[in-house]
């Protein structure tokens, strides 16, 4: 078996098996107007960080725009410029009448010999363990015409035989068939990055192809970029609900990073919402209101949900049924959940076990004491919930 070397970016490395294979040639291939360079950079980052040599080729924006891009997203690789660990192959300046003081330029952008050659020699300067990074593969093609690909899969060769991983940033835009088959042929690893109109999270990552082979069952995962933070998993509805002050307003607030509620005299009257960055995980929380004058509401809030924290009064035995029932009424039974069982620092508050044994609830189903005014246990609830959804893709 081949060893694979991890990304650092969690959803990759999942969907390829726990990483890419040295020497491999990678093509991060996205929807017009999804924006795959931060996945490209993210990865050269993390590579860095652990080693190994990397090299940029950019030609359609200025090296020093990449250096303030990748600050922003909390990759500073300027360190890593400075001490000849990451080298820039300049294919832009001189398209635009400026010299470079790059280690390796292209005085000629439009001349694909000259590319050729820069790159080469490029590559035989940095060496085995390299990770290189084109940005981009469209504006090669622009540039120089649909023959530069002649050159690109000599670069993947030149890669497989000298353990140079390369990264292609590619958007589809439209390129006639007979160019589109030939890019996704040359290369050993096909991510895809897709834009969805009919789902909430509108942006979900795929792995097309691995190891030269097409893969027959593909795995779906939305995402979104934080900055600074970088990649990650999306999860676009958590629902929170319960029976009426079972605590799911407190419980939003403590897990997330911003929340808002509507509130009238201490009673949340419309809904709960929050957000947390967490563990590689952009979630937002949606919380509903308990009483049972809102029941009409309740599928409507529930709409588009992919997991659902069921929060009850460790002390109100009474309400268990009526907990039931939001879940049914929302239309989220069957999602993944969790149990929050609150208010356990409260006399006669029951156990998780006898929990579960009154309200019949699966043993699969983790049902987490908590306290939520006291922020006990709230993170570990989370930590459930998105264990189960990972599972369950």
């Amino acid at each position: 078996m081949v060893a694979r070397v991890p990304t650092g970016i969690r959803i990759i490395d999942k969907l390829l098996g726990g990483g890419f294979e040295r020497g491999s040639s990678i093509l991060l291939r996205s929807s017009p107007f999804v924006d795959a360079t931060p996945v490209a950079q993210e990865w050269l980052y993390n590579r860095l960080t652990r080693g190994d040599k990397g090299l940029y080729l950019v030609n359609n924006r200025p090296p020093d725009v990449i250096l303030e891009e990748m600050r922003c997203y909390g990759w500073p690789v300027k360190p890593y410029r400075e001490n000849g660990s990451l080298s820039f192959v300049d294919a832009y300046s001189g398209m635009v009448g400026l010299g470079s003081t790059e280690d390796f330029s292209v005085g000629n952008p439009l001349d694909a010999q000259e590319i050729n050659e820069t790159v080469l020699e490029a590559f035989k300067a940095k060496g085995e363990g390299t990770i290189a990074l084109f940005d981009s593969l469209n504006t090669l093609i622009d540039q120089c015409g649909p023959r530069v690909l002649s050159s690109v899969e000599a670069w993947c060769r030149y890669g497989l035989t000298y353990n140079i991983s390369s990264i292609y940033v590619y958007t589809e835009w439209g390129y006639p068939e007979e160019v589109t088959s030939r890019i996704e042929q040359i290369f050993d690893t096909v991510i895809d990055l897709k834009a969805l109109k009919r789902i909430v999270a509108s942006e979900v990552l795929t792995v097309t192809k691995v190891g030269g082979r097409p893969l027959e069952e593909r795995q779906f995962t939305p995402f979104k970029y934080a900055k600074p933070g970088g990649l990650r998993v999306y999860v676009p509805k958590i629902l929170v609900t319960g029976p009426y002050h079972a605590g799911k307003t407190t419980i939003v607030h403590a897990l997330s990073s911003r929340a808002v509620s509507v509130q009238r005299m201490g009673t949340t009257i419309a809904l709960d919402f929050g957000h947390v960055e967490y563990k590689g995980f952009s979630v937002d929380l949606f919380g509903t209101v308990g009483q049972p004058r809102f029941d009409p509401i309740l599928d409507v809030l529930g709409g588009d949900a992919l997991g659902v924290i069921l929060v009850v009064d460790s002390t109100k035995p009474e309400e268990f049924p009526r907990a039931i029932e939001m879940m049914r009424k929302s239309g989220v039974y069957g999602l993944p959940y969790v149990v929050v069982a609150n208010k356990q620092d409260l006399p006669n508050a029951l156990p998780a076990d006898e929990i579960r044994e009154r309200m019949h609830i699966p043993r699969e189903v983790p049902i987490i004491e908590t306290v939520a005014t006291e922020k006990k246990n709230i993170m570990e609830a989370l930590d459930a919930l998105l264990k189960k959804l990972i599972e369950e893709r």
